[in-house]
């Protein structure tokens, strides 16, 4: 009789597992403190729009159009409904924006830690899923969380994910239960972000190749559906930016390219593309090597979040064509390629456990690398968001003690006065909306910003303060 031979799986060394432990637990503790220290607790940049867009609402009582009308692209009434909870309840203070981008990005680490630990072997399981997690909070993406104008993103990326893992991770064929949240999770992404409707291409993708009509079809009708409702009414923005990527295709696949290379890619914004083509290779390789209609659930998963990092980078840079600086791709998008990183690691996880039969120390010693590697260079990533985060703190500071600040950096600071000479006159202490310039001081000064002469900014809301020409 033929006996059957099993591979014996090599002890995970002790002081590997201790190693992780506590690289991790500093990683997470430093996370942590990233988030504070680059969190940005008053209005400034697209954010002054929104308010405008919440007087509207005050205004009009029109919930619908200020919840769910497009803005560059997006829909986003999970970020608006935040934002009129802020003002409302908080007095404007961003804390429950920074607070939804906080929990997001947890859940996506949780997430894509925990598919990453699933496919390992005992040995690899908690450095993978460190590793995983680790590469998920960078400091990059925790600027997202920090920042008020780009946890969007955050609210996006993890539902994408959540959609990939539910509907990969189902064994059986047509529309389940589990399938049908994906659905949900899908149309939720696309309410986050507009670059997260790539999760709907990739679920189809993945259901054609297995064969699977039910849920083919309901992709098709649910999906189709839900594009058509949310391109309706985008004007002609969404025409002229492909029109742009049309109009020089060479420089729209740079600029994907460089999407791939986040967020790395600002190193060399004019050679990352070249970095970006060897990803998306490998990204491309590991889809026709290990994404069959036969796959193993795990690597369904992993090719599924490798395909939405990818479908992410092209419809960037289909979008983005039409910008000052196409190949600068802001630092917001890196959160977009974590699933890719996790993806890989997954596809990667058979390879790494027989190097570290065959070479144990080798393999262990590797492994202490590449978690010491991550956390080094996430240090210095994070010396530049903190750099970059007071840049911005300290510019509006001086805005709102009235102290003068070039032009770079007025535009943060209201609409119409990158080139304007004001002063803003703001108590030293931020007052709540009801006792600010109220009774005659706000009844005498105009709200025109042309006007000439003094006006009052964002009145009747936590924002109020007087702008004063001196020039």
């Amino acid at each position: 009789m033929r006996q059957s031979t099993q591979v014996q799986e090599p002890r995970q060394s002790l002081w590997l597992r201790h190693l992780t432990l506590a690289v991790l637990g500093i990683y997470l503790v430093f996370s942590a403190w990233v988030l504070w220290r680059s969190a940005v607790l008053t209005p400034y940049y697209d954010q002054l729009d929104w308010i405008t867009r919440w007087r509207d609402l005050q205004a009009s009582g029109d919930w619908a159009t200020y919840l769910l009308g497009p803005v560059n692209h997006h829909r986003m009434p999970g970020l608006f409904g935040l934002l009129a909870l802020d003002i409302q309840a908080f007095g404007g203070t961003n804390l429950p924006l920074i607070a939804s981008g906080a929990v997001a990005l947890a859940l996506m680490t949780g997430l894509l830690a925990w598919q990453v630990g699933k496919a390992a072997s005992p040995g690899l399981a908690l450095p993978a899923a460190a590793l995983s997690a680790m590469l998920t909070l960078m400091a990059g993406n925790v600027l997202d969380a920090a920042t008020p104008i780009c946890v969007n993103y955050t609210h996006g990326a993890v539902l994408a994910v959540a959609a990939v893992i539910l509907a990969e991770g189902e064994t059986r064929p047509g529309l389940t239960l589990r399938r049908i949240l994906a659905l949900v999770a899908a149309a939720a992404a696309g309410l986050g972000m507009g670059v997260a409707l790539a999760v709907w291409p990739v679920l189809l993708i993945a259901a054609a190749r297995r064969r699977d009509g039910a849920w083919l079809a309901a992709l098709l009708l649910a999906g189709g559906a839900f594009v058509a409702a949310y391109a309706a009414g985008q004007g002609g923005a969404t025409q002229s930016s492909i029109g742009a990527a049309l109009d020089d295709p060479v420089l729209a696949v740079r600029l994907a390219l460089n999407f791939l290379m986040l967020p790395w890619a600002r190193l060399s914004l004019d050679y990352a593309w070249i970095g970006g083509l060897l990803v998306g290779i490998v990204g491309l390789a590991a889809l026709a090597w290990r994404a069959g209609p036969h796959a193993a659930l795990h690597d369904r998963v992993a090719c599924g979040l490798i395909l939405f990092s990818l479908g992410c980078a092209a419809m960037a840079g289909l979008g983005r064509a039409w910008t000052e600086e196409p190949l600068n791709v802001p630092l917001r998008y890196a959160l977009l390629m974590a699933p890719f990183h996790s993806g890989l690691i997954i596809l990667a996880l058979p390879y790494a456990a027989r190097l570290r039969r065959a070479l144990p120390t080798a393999g262990h010693a590797l492994i202490a690398v590449a978690l010491l590697g991550t956390a080094a260079q996430n240090a210095l990533m994070a010396y530049k968001v903190v750099r970059a985060s007071d840049l911005v703190r300290s510019t509006l500071a001086d805005f709102k003690a009235g102290a003068a600040t070039g032009d770079a950096h007025l535009r943060p600071s209201g609409p119409g006065l990158r080139r304007g000479r004001l002063r803003a006159v703001a108590p030293r202490r931020p007052l709540p909306a009801r006792t600010a310039l109220k009774g005659r001081a706000r009844g005498a000064m105009s709200a025109d910003h042309q006007s000439g002469g003094p006006y009052v900014m964002f009145g009747g809301t936590p924002y109020e303060y007087l702008m004063v020409p001196v020039e």
